[in-house]
């Protein structure tokens, strides 16, 4: 008897082994699939797509598109859509420049004002959701439309460019909004000091984690070993090159990370759109759960919006509306990045990278600009379809 449960126990710890080996396997294909395409594309481009100020550039233009994608892995981590995003940043960004330039707000007022409008509009966005049971494609069409319509009365339907300037440290050279505006050295030096000791950190768990099999923590320890070994090479070029507004969006991407993983309202976030029902018999508060989603959607929204005013110095009609496709094909591929259909924060970021990087790669290579549209809505598709496939294996 005792003979048949040791057997028994050993074969059901092996099938969980395997198990874990197998979504381990599974959670690494789309990053493994791009590292393949950057390797093909960089044969292709060679210095050109490989110049890593140039990549920093492009993520520094972009930073208000990862921002929405971090808005957008807030809502659908309960189960929820908020298209009303590029409107919001739209809004925000008028605002932000034109209360200080138009209106004579001191430019902490002004950004201070942007945000109460981003919560106040994620609030709207809740309580049509939540309290009115509107469903949120239609509800989150509708504010957007207003958020987008009230950009342009608030501009007058043209290029808002300040007479004499945003503030100093706010936008043109030697910003915050600016390119040429890098975060110390020896700040870089002590976040490399960091991240070594949470490999470290992370190896000394893994390898003593008793559920795991030999192979699985070979294989978690070879890939940290090996990232941080990419991080040691890389690090020397890269410092003195990173700016200000990347900094900002990886700070703003740790806050969501330990949002998420580290205190009760973010696995409640996450219980909320896994399965409410569930999550409500558990005692979650679902629907206070879902409107506090809307409300940091909102805020996010507005914080690319004050970002994308800083960036660029003015604002351009409907500015931040084509980044909403890109930033939910990010929020999405965050699913399938790293993980078997689970949203998270670093797949987000890396995915954001990953969109720009491609669109990039492909202009660099002569596909007219015209085909990014085609690209973002691709990989859209893509991640959800890939997502959808991770799941329903793990129901299964």
């Amino acid at each position: 008897m005792s003979a048949t449960l040791a057997v028994t126990q050993q074969r059901a710890g092996s099938g969980a082994n395997r198990l874990g080996l197998s979504n381990f396997l599974r959670s690494s294909i789309t990053f493994i699939v791009f590292l393949v395409l950057f390797a093909v594309l960089s044969l292709w481009l060679g210095g050109s797509f490989l110049s890593a100020q140039d990549r920093i550039f492009d993520l520094h233009q972009n930073v208000p598109l990862l921002v929405l994608g971090l808005a957008a892995v807030t809502i659908l981590s309960v189960n929820q859509f908020d298209l009303s995003i590029g409107g919001m940043a739209t809004l925000t960004a008028y605002l932000s420049a034109g209360l200080y330039a138009d209106n004579g707000f001191p430019m902490w007022l002004a950004i201070v004002a942007s945000l109460a409008v981003g919560v106040v509009g994620g609030l709207v966005n809740a309580l049509l959701v939540v309290k009115m049971r509107i469903n949120a494609f239609i509800a989150t069409i509708g504010t957007g439309g207003v958020f987008l319509g009230a950009s342009r009365v608030y501009g007058n339907g043209t290029v808002l460019v300040p007479d004499e300037g945003l503030p100093g440290w706010f936008a043109g050279r030697e910003s915050f909004g600016s390119f040429s505006s890098k975060v110390p050295a020896v700040v870089m030096w002590v976040v490399l000091a960091l991240l070594l000791v949470g490999a470290v950190a992370y190896v000394v768990r893994t390898l003593r984690a008793p559920a795991a099999t030999p192979s699985l923590r070979s294989i978690r320890v070879a890939c940290v070993v090996v990232g941080a070994a990419v991080a040691i090479a890389i690090w020397p070029t890269i410092t003195g090159l990173v700016p200000l507004t990347v900094a900002f969006v990886l700070l703003v991407a740790i806050v969501m990370w330990l949002m998420f993983t580290r205190t009760v309202f973010g696995r409640y976030l996450y219980a909320t759109g896994g399965n409410p029902r569930a999550a409500r018999l558990a005692g979650v508060k679902v629907e206070r759960q879902t409107t506090m989603a809307f409300v940091i959607t909102g805020l996010l929204a507005s914080v690319a919006g004050v970002v994308l005013a800083a960036n660029q110095g003015s604002v351009a009609v409907d500015v931040a509306q084509p980044m909403l496709l890109p930033a939910y094909a990010a929020a999405f591929l965050s699913t399938v990045l790293l993980s078997t259909g689970r949203l998270h924060v670093w797949g987000c970021i890396l995915g954001g990278l990953f969109v720009v990087w491609i669109r990039q790669a492909l202009i660099i290579g002569g596909v007219p600009f015209t085909w990014a549209e085609v690209v973002n809505g691709g990989v859209l598709v893509a991640a959800v379809a890939a997502s959808r496939l991770l799941t329903s294996k793990d129901r299964r």
